[in-house]
């Protein structure tokens, strides 16, 4: 899973969540519906899935708590960290996205230089994968012999960024881009606030990001973060919380790239990584809605899925319901996914709201 920035006010409320292991659950045969789920990868955050190498990419910390990269085959074998002799090693490193060809890898890399600035004294803390300052983005040669820095944003607390998406072939990158530092008790910017961009993107030999395109809903400060790129190239999919105003109560959004407009897709609890299934006709995402909060703990969220154009909503898994068999009847905050195929995904699960603690769990529906 890719960590969101509603995760990040976790972090910085300190609430404290209890933690337990998830057992495999099959499908449901009484009507219900509800999608299996196992545990793919303990530990292990962000996973990405490639078709082309049939291999995955995600992160774990150090003994330092620091991030690092690690690709591996999807049947788990053949694990090696993957890193670059320009990053710095106490420095946090994130995959984000697969080029299609399973060759190059787009990462987040934390900068190497602490600079004085006013109003704020940088900590490790501040570039944690998913909360996102002080950080650029990179692509990197699956063999580590070769990167490229692609963005150089301003080395402040202001800037940096999160959550990105890579249209199916590869022609086309989104990016969540930081543009003010998180305001204090402001629910609508206790994240931050973020832009979206959308960059074209050619070989000739080295990477070109060109046609860079700059969206902003309702031309206001608000938090959000892309998440998906349509199979048709025409729209992302983002949340926000420029009319809401509130981090914990985000709708879905469609942006028309053409013209900017945005189309509202969801307007139950918060609702977060809206990602196309690989045919484009489905929408799967976490939200909050209808899910049970446990004595003493925070709400937690699960998967749903929905037509593309909003309809037909459906809850996928229930680790959120009270004595579910899919349920610990603890909190359960289900993050962002990568698919495999139509039916079929990757996706983060967070078992506590104070540090990246949780694993990846395979979900078939």
């Amino acid at each position: 899973m890719k960590i969101s920035a509603f995760f990040s006010v976790l972090l910085v409320t300190g609430f404290v969540i209890g933690s337990c292991k998830k057992k495999p659950v099959d499908p449901d045969t009484n009507g219900t519906g509800y999608a299996s789920m196992e545990v793919y990868k303990e530990n292990a955050m962000g996973v990405i899935y490639n078709q082309a190498t049939n291999s995955v990419a995600y992160n774990k910390p150090d003994a330092d708590g620091t991030y690092k990269i690690y690709i591996s085959n999807y049947d788990g074998t053949g694990e090696v960290q993957l890193t670059y002799p320009g990053w710095a090693s106490n420095r946090h490193q994130w995959a984000e996205e697969w080029d299609p060809s399973g060759q190059y890898l787009y990462c987040y890399v934390e900068k190497t230089d602490y600079v004085t600035e006013s109003g704020h004294t940088r900590t490790p803390e501040d570039a944690i994968p998913g909360y996102g300052a002080y950080t650029d983005l990179w692509i990197i040669k699956r063999d580590g012999s070769q990167a490229w820095q692609m963005t150089n944003f301003p080395n402040d607390y202001d800037h940096g960024i999160i959550h990105g998406a890579i249209s199916q072939d590869g022609t086309m990158f989104t990016w969540t881009e930081r543009i003010q530092a998180p305001v204090f008790l402001d629910l609508n910017l206790a994240a931050g606030a973020y832009v979206f961009k959308v960059a074209d993107v050619s070989w000739n030999p080295d990477p070109v990001f060109s046609n860079i395109r700059t969206y902003q809903p309702g031309n206001v400060a608000a938090g959000g973060e892309v998440e998906s790129i349509s199979p048709s190239k025409t729209d992302i999919l983002v949340y926000s919380t420029f009319e809401s105003h509130n981090l914990v109560a985000t709708p879905i959004y469609r942006i028309d790239l053409a013209t900017g407009n945005t189309t509202k897709l969801t307007t139950e609890s918060f609702s977060q990584a809206p990602t196309y299934t690989p045919n484009g006709q489905k929408i799967v995402y976490m939200t909050g809605a209808d899910c049970d909060i446990f004595p003493g703990q925070l709400q937690g969220a699960d998967w749903w899925i929905m037509d593309a154009n909003g309809n037909n909503k459906k809850r996928l898994t229930y680790m959120n319901k009270k004595n579910h068999p899919q349920s610990v009847n603890s909190y359960r905050l289900a993050g962002s996914l990568s698919f495999i195929n139509d039916s079929t995904f990757i996706g983060g699960v967070m078992t506590q709201s104070l540090g990246l603690t949780g694993y990846s769990a395979l979900v078939k529906f």
